[in-house]
């Protein structure tokens, strides 16, 4: 089991933003460790559930801080949250379903999002938000970090 590290160039300079990352390592993390223990199942449930708010809360205040920038890869951005959105989506219907593997699938995934997207394309919005003087960025017009309800 190979459980993952914060590093500093996992940052994107926006405070809320790193904070939200290092709770997916926890999550991929949690999973990794349950996982070891083939006590997965017991916490699958509050992992999607999780992963269910991140794709919302998340995102949306990415994408509405890229939009009130100006930033130029929103579009792209954007398309690559959405494939994600429906990929937990998935994960959701096949867990709901009672589908034993998911639990393996669901991992990866995070690994795969943390290599892929938090460590190419957030990081290229990075530079952008620095270039800006972004570094906080509060509540963003109210978005919560609440995520009761969120698989209902």
């Amino acid at each position: 089991m190979l459980l993952v590290e914060w590093k500093p160039e996992f940052s994107v300079g926006v405070e809320r933003f790193d904070e939200e990352h290092r709770h997916l390592i926890s999550l991929l993390n949690q999973l990794q460790v349950a996982l070891a223990d083939q006590r997965e199942n017991l916490i699958l449930g509050a992992i999607l559930k999780e992963l269910v708010w991140y794709t919302r809360s998340h995102f949306k205040a990415e994408e509405v801080l890229m939009k009130r920038y100006a930033y130029p890869g929103l579009v792209s951005h954007r398309a690559e949250h959405d494939r994600f959105r429906e990929k937990v989506a998935q994960f959701v219907d096949h867990f709901q379903c009672g589908r034993a593997v998911i639990a393996v699938e669901v991992s990866d995934a995070l690994l795969e999002w943390l290599i892929d997207h938090i460590l190419q394309c957030d990081a290229a919005y990075a530079d952008f938000f620095r270039c800006n003087g972004i570094a906080d960025v509060g509540d963003l017009q109210g978005l919560s970090a609440n995520c009761q309800g969120a698989l209902s």
